[in-house]
């Protein structure tokens, strides 16, 4: 079969999603997870008495967990077919993708199986993160 005929047939029988939909469901979903979130760093701050920056930092340790625990169970990618990029694209998404990667991984033991593809991933994200970070440390320290 040709190549053409083939991505023909392909087109034909694939299922076609409504971009604009998936847009503001990622919308909405992201802006529920920042409200989720927000709300539990607020529950840490009134209840245990934490300051801000310890309830945000672990309103992130809570969203890496739990989503680490849905991805290990079989959950995540289910609400992620629902909630598309609004659950993808944050923290809950790279710890998604860990998650997977060490699952994926970990018949093959925990030296050269997880710790070795565990960041299989997210390394991309980890590196230009930092050179990012490093670029705008620079820039920040010639105009300050």
């Amino acid at each position: 079969m040709k190549l053409e005929n083939y991505k023909k047939i392909v087109d034909k029988n694939s299922k076609k999603e409504d971009k604009t939909k998936n847009v503001i469901i990622a919308f909405l979903s992201g802006g529920f997870m920042g409200v989720v979130g927000e709300a539990f760093a607020q529950l840490l701050e009134t209840f245990l008495y934490m300051p801000t920056h310890e309830a945000y930092m672990y309103t992130m340790i809570m969203l890496v967990i739990v989503s680490s625990i849905l991805t290990g169970l079989g959950f995540f990618d289910k609400i992620v077919s629902f909630f598309k990029c609004g659950l993808i694209v944050p923290t809950t998404g790279f710890a998604h993708a860990m998650t997977s990667a060490a699952m994926d991984h970990e018949s093959e033991g925990p030296i050269k199986g997880i710790g070795s593809n565990i960041f299989k991933m997210t390394g991309s994200i980890i590196l230009y993160g930092l050179v990012a970070a490093f670029f705008l440390a620079l820039i920040k320290g010639v105009i300050m």
